[in-house]
């Protein structure tokens, strides 16, 4: 069992919302938020006077001033291994993907149960990721056989991985990949048998752990 007190910096522009969860975070024996901000410009700043980096970042998505993109993405520049926990009431499966790629540890709705949040906060502490509904183990289990035995995945579908992995809809894609809308529908069928999923956050995940889409760290760094 893990006794290390787990250091929480927490964003959140609602004051109510963060004192809230704050109160209940700190009512943890194994958690404590020892920074908080009421926006990403603020929490960001005081990451960067901190004497000593937290262990998990909470950060509400959308904020004023810097949002949670805008934050992850000045995170994961300067320090590309600190965990990140999205939470956001937009259950959007771009914003999702896009966070992936981007490195969040994991994504939370802002309607889960406080309970959900503590747990989100020790997996993605010990284990670097929490997987809920939205981001189904199974899916995360299901990439991890398939590493072992992995189908054939032929160059035209890991380049439909790929533009799944963008904001672009299915019809757009067909688009770019110069081919009709049908031709894509059935290619993402085949892909979802292939890796036993079925969403496109699915897809995408699976996507980023074969190494077809690599996290956006590098971009960022320049």
């Amino acid at each position: 069992m893990n006794t290390k007190i787990i250091n929480v910096a927490f964003a959140e522009d609602h004051t109510s919302v963060r004192e809230g969860i704050i109160a209940v975070l700190n009512n943890d024996p194994e958690i404590t938020v020892v920074i908080e901000a009421e926006n990403g410009s603020i929490l960001l700043n005081k990451l960067l006077t901190a004497s000593e980096l937290p262990d998990v970042c909470l950060i509400d998505l959308n904020m004023p001033v810097m949002n949670g993109f805008e934050l992850l993405k000045e995170i994961r520049k300067r320090w590309p291994t600190l965990p990140c926990i999205i939470l956001s009431a937009i259950i959007e499966e771009n914003y999702i993907i896009s966070l992936l790629r981007m490195g969040a540890n994991s994504f939370l709705n802002k309607s889960c149960a406080t309970s959900e949040i503590i747990m989100a906060i020790k997996q993605v502490h010990d284990f670097g990721h929490y997987y809920n509904d939205i981001l189904s183990e199974r899916i995360i289990e299901n990439v991890v056989n398939i590493k072992q035995k992995l189908p054939v995945i032929n160059e035209r579908e890991i380049q439909f991985l790929k533009y799944v992995c963008t904001e672009m809809n299915y019809a757009e894609i067909a688009v770019v990949m110069n081919t009709t809308f049908k031709t894509v529908d059935g290619m993402r069928e085949r892909l979802c048998l292939k890796l036993r999923i079925n969403t496109r956050v699915g897809l995408a995940l699976a996507a980023i752990r074969l190494g077809y889409v690599t996290v956006e760290t590098e971009q960022f760094l320049h």
